[in-house]
């Protein structure tokens, strides 16, 4: 079950924010490419562990960017980490992936796991648990009817420890060409 509207995981396949992940994905894959031509997308038996891409660089997990509360706008300035999944088994912030990429307005983030890991448990005062997702801030967080324990750090933390970053990039081209009314040219 998922949240309080008895969402299963079949229901949230196809739903607005799976579509939104897949859609970050799909971009982060494609921006990559350049650079890494061998990248390909995980198996579904890596996707279990947390990995959405692999490459000569590493296993990569990619998040969308998402709303600090339900209902909410989405934003880039706060990023909600996972210590423990919607079962109470380790989050993906213990997952087996190499990187992380946080998808950004113009950009992603990319940091290593590890690094991000050990930054959360230094900011996050999991211990001191919260009733709204709105003040999960550096605070621990169980969302409704499941076992997880979710926390939010802001985007700038992320400038503390190593990290590279990914532009996005126009993949569609405008014509921007202006014509002069006394040209022959069109």
């Amino acid at each position: 079950m998922r949240g309080n509207k008895g969402q299963t995981y079949e229901d949230w396949i196809g739903s607005a924010s799976w579509k939104d992940g897949q859609g970050a994905e799909k971009l982060f894959g494609d921006l990559v490419r350049g650079k890494y031509p061998e990248i390909r997308e995980a198996t579904l038996q890596e996707q279990y562990k947390h990995i959405d891409w692999v490459c000569s660089a590493g296993t990569i997990d990619v998040k969308a960017i998402k709303r600090k509360s339900r209902g909410g706008d989405k934003s880039t300035d706060f990023i909600w980490v996972e210590f423990k999944n919607n079962t109470g088994d380790k989050g993906w912030l213990y997952g087996e992936q190499d990187f992380i990429a946080f998808e950004l307005d113009d950009s992603f983030m990319v940091v290593r796991r590890i690094a991000l890991c050990e930054l959360c448990e230094q900011l996050c005062e999991t211990n001191k648990k919260v009733a709204k997702a709105s003040e999960a801030l550096y605070k621990g967080y169980t969302r409704r009817n499941r076992s997880d324990l979710i926390s939010i750090i802001r985007t700038d933390d992320l400038f503390r420890i190593n990290h590279s970053i990914i532009q996005k990039t126009c993949l569609t081209f405008t014509n921007t060409i202006q014509v002069n009314p006394n040209s022959s040219a069109i």
